[in-house]
């Protein structure tokens, strides 16, 4: 909650919070869809559980980069 009021400022993150959850919810229900199509197709969920396993290197990857472009400003303290 605190990273999404820094993104995008208390007055909005009501609702992008909720859109951020909505996508997280899409996306888990559309990998647990396509793990059951591989299921029926192969007889099992090895395939699933490598391509799931590749998503997530990939995203640990792309977690590197969060930010480098941005320059860290100073917060203000309030006395």
């Amino acid at each position: 909650m605190k990273l999404a009021t820094r993104s995008f400022g208390e007055e909005n993150v009501g609702i992008y919070f909720g859109w951020i959850s909505a996508a997280h919810q899409l996306g888990a229900a559309s990998a647990a869809w396509i793990a059951s199509l591989i299921r029926v197709d192969l007889g099992d969920y090895f395939l699933a559980f490598t391509l799931a396993g590749c998503l997530c290197i990939i995203a640990s990857v792309m977690v590197l980069f969060i930010g480098r472009d941005t320059k860290l400003q100073p917060v203000p303290v309030v006395a």
